[in-house]
């Protein structure tokens, strides 16, 4: 039985898929580029969700309540991947409670999703659903929705002035994505039609984050981390070779950082030869050092977090500065010679964010 609010619906629903998809395709492109396994995984979420709404435009049309239940089965998939990503980008480990508390309420909806009642047939509109059914998705949709704003948020109040237009429309996104969503879901249960501008709000949200995404990676990496420095060191006499800012070191911990730097001098050499040494911790950063025992220089890198994207690069820049380089030692203090690492920095690093005024 096709009618306006039943065509509104479906339509709707479609919109909803092909928006995820979109989300799918960017964000799996940008992870396919950069071998990026997280981002695989936040792709992953948007392919569950474009899938979940393709099976819900299909109940509606169909009138079938099978479908609808069908159709949480990916979405309680994606959601986690979702979870997993929005932790490990903000700060690199899974929580526990936050994960479990999630699979409970999914639980919940699964189960009541294939149990007869929780859905109701309505001729001229769908399939909508009620009781303690309704109750529980709700709870799981302001649940997820919830920490994904939580990330927006974080990244919109930490993120430096270079990014800042860009993260004023992740906050929009993740608004209508989260708050505007929930909010017309839950009137949903009044005026039916508000489902209908749910779904599309929802799906809007997410693609203005991905775009956002896509246009700069460096937002994702607000959270994880905030880079300082790297430095390329003579390991016999400690002297800097190539140094590079992302942000302003404070006076006292410019101090700190010579001190140190002095202390990796006078050993550093003479220690690696020993054993590797990785990371330096001090009380309100880390030190990341790379070094090559055939080669007389290490690099440096100053953070206020151990990350493993920060790692990889350093590992890749020191082992392309030495490549570069790697003639020019003989004369180690013409540290003019080195200016063109800050190529090298700026293609390595480019997912790094930069906090100079």
């Amino acid at each position: 039985m096709t009618s306006f609010d039943n065509l509104l619906l479906v339509l709707s629903a479609i919109i909803a898929g092909i928006l995820n998809i979109i989300c799918f395709v960017l964000s799996f492109l940008y992870a396919r580029k950069r071998n990026n396994r997280l981002v695989y995984l936040f792709s992953a979420n948007w392919l569950f969700q474009a899938f979940f709404w393709i099976f819900d435009g299909a109940a509606h049309l169909f009138y079938s309540t099978m479908l609808m239940s069908i159709a949480f089965v990916p979405q309680i998939i994606g959601v986690p991947c979702l979870f997993i990503f929005i932790d490990l980008i903000k700060k690199e480990r899974v929580s526990s409670i936050k994960l479990s508390f999630l699979f409970l309420i999914e639980i919940f909806v699964i189960i009541l999703a294939f149990t007869p009642g929780g859905m109701q047939v309505i001729p001229g509109y769908g399939i909508h659903n009620v009781g303690p059914f309704r109750i529980f998705q709700i709870l799981f949709l302001i649940y997820y929705v919830l920490m994904f704003f939580s990330w927006s948020y974080l990244t919109w109040k930490r993120a430096p002035a270079e990014l800042r237009k860009l993260v004023n429309f992740l906050l929009f996104g993740s608004i209508l994505f989260s708050f505007v969503t929930a909010f017309m879901y839950s009137l949903g249960g009044f005026l039916k039609i508000f489902n209908s501008l749910a779904f599309i709000t929802h799906s809007l949200g997410s693609l203005f984050t991905i775009i956002v995404i896509w246009k700069d990676p460096r937002i994702i990496y607000i959270l994880p981390f905030k880079a300082y420095r790297i430095l390329v060191v003579d390991t016999n006499a400690g002297t800097g070779l190539f140094k590079y800012d992302w942000a302003e070191l404070k006076a006292v911990d410019e101090n700190i950082f010579s001190m140190v730097l002095q202390a990796v001098g006078s050993i550093l050499d003479e220690v690696l030869k020993k054993g590797e040494i990785r990371e330096i911790k001090m009380d309100q950063a880390v030190l990341l050092i790379q070094h090559e025992r055939n080669s007389p220089v290490a690099s440096v890198l100053v953070t206020s977090k151990s990350s493993k994207s920060l790692k990889y690069g350093l590992k890749k820049f020191n082992s392309e500065f030495i490549e570069t380089f790697q003639s020019q030692f003989d004369g180690l203090y013409e540290v003019s010679r080195f200016r063109d690492a800050k190529k090298i920095v700026e293609h390595i690093f480019d997912f790094v964010p930069v906090y100079q005024d």
